[in-house]
């Protein structure tokens, strides 16, 4: 059987996922061609993957002066780069996996939805939250009625206070303006995961958060402006954190030895959390209400020990809680004995989002391999409106936590 071709263009941590994933399914599919603008991680690349050195672009326009390379062009760069690089790839005939956000922009996400169907291509989006088996099982006893009429959905993101630090104090999504706001760039999912459960429209929504705690102001005294020269004990010290954790480093260099690395003051990774240039906000509160009466809260905030998500749905007959990372779902119906129900007896891989990114990304190859739908549970016409709710919820934000009507029932009168 002729194996789906796939193509990646850009090479962080979420390129590295996919590509570890396609090389564990060989009779399937198979990595033909990377672009990747950091030429420090092209060796590697290379000897990993089995890259041929005319197959490895160092920008996306000797990329895409290429023509057509694949069957699938997975197109995980940086967010602002999405919509003209989606807009290129439609035209020369490749299917899409697009990271989130599709773009930052409400007109231009229609955009890519419209070319994709003008020219009968395919897009996912990667909303993998929906492909794993603790989300895929809420949604189940949701449709079964066992929890009756779904009356509130609340949502969290603990994101974990070093992957905060890491990303959005030091990393690429620190800053609004050259990313994302965060509401988008991290936690577009969340509100899609919402939405989907839900499985109606959203009327409105108002949302509060800030950056309130890494800025200079909550600086220790004698804190330094570079950790490898700081003698404060913090726990957002960069030169303990990458020591304990040279996975997190491989991200911005390859080089073994941290001190050396982050002794390069011109690096952002270097910095005092409280001292950096980043402006995106450390915790938010989204408040919506769909329709049927329904309400839900998201909240997102750096302020935890762990990465996790947790959730509650509460319903007429039932409530249930649960926790994505321990994999348990916690039913209650009312007047009876709670039922403790283990995820893992579901699926066997709960590796990359639990799961979630491997099922994202077989279910398309195999989708594309069919040339019809397998499930299309993160086709892009199914992402537009969570993405609508995040740019809402970041103008309620910035207008001080103002009501803001539904935009996206705007477009869908037109």
């Amino acid at each position: 059987m002729e194996k789906v071709k796939i193509a990646i263009l850009g090479f962080g941590q979420r390129g590295f996922v996919y590509a570890n994933i396609i090389k564990e399914y060989p009779d399937e599919m198979e990595l033909v061609a990377v672009c990747e603008i950091n030429p420090v991680k092209k060796p590697l690349i290379m000897n990993l993957f089995q890259i041929p050195e005319d197959k490895y672009f160092l920008n996306d326009e000797e990329f895409f002066k290429q023509g057509k390379l694949a069957d699938i062009l997975v197109i995980s760069t940086m967010d602002r780069d999405h919509y003209r690089q989606a807009m290129i790839a439609l035209d020369l005939g490749y299917d899409l996996l697009l990271e989130k956000p599709i773009s930052i922009e409400r007109e231009e996400i229609l955009a890519i939805a419209q070319k994709a169907k003008e020219l009968g291509r395919r897009v996912a989006i990667a909303h993998v939250l929906r492909y794993t088996a603790f989300y895929q099982k809420i949604k189940e006893l949701i449709q079964s009625g066992r929890l009756g009429k779904v009356t509130t959905i609340s949502q969290t993101e603990h994101v974990g206070y070093y992957h905060y630090a890491h990303s959005y104090v030091r990393g690429n999504w620190r800053k609004a303006d050259v990313s994302a706001p965060m509401i988008l760039a991290k936690s577009c999912h969340d509100l899609d995961i919402i939405r989907w459960l839900v499985d109606k429209k959203y009327l409105s929504l108002s949302s509060f958060g800030s950056l309130s705690y890494f800025k200079e102001e909550n600086a220790p005294e004698g804190a330094a402006d570079h950790c490898y020269k700081c003698k404060v004990e913090c726990p957002f010290n960069a030169v303990e954190f990458y020591s304990k954790n040279p996975l997190w480093m491989m991200i911005f260099s390859l080089e073994q030895d941290p001190v050396k690395v982050l002794s390069d003051e011109s690096l952002s990774y270097s910095r005092c959390v409280y001292k950096s240039d980043n402006d995106v906000v450390d915790h938010q509160v989204v408040n919506i209400l769909f329709e049927d009466d329904i309400t839900a809260s998201f909240v997102m905030t750096a302020f935890s020990n762990e990465i996790h998500r947790s959730i509650k749905v509460h319903g007429s007959k039932a409530e249930l809680e649960g926790d994505l990372e321990k994999s348990e779902i916690i039913l209650k119906p009312y007047g009876k004995e709670q039922e403790i129900i283990d995820v893992r007896q579901f699926a066997d891989d709960f590796s990359y989002h639990s799961g979630g990114d491997r099922q994202m990304l077989v279910d398309f190859v195999r989708n594309v391999k069919k040339g019809e739908k397998v499930s299309g549970l993160t086709d892009i016409e199914n992402a537009v409106e969570s993405h609508y709710m995040a740019l809402d919820a970041e103008d309620s934000r910035l207008a001080g936590g103002k009501l803001i009507p539904s935009t996206y029932l705007k477009v869908l009168e037109k």
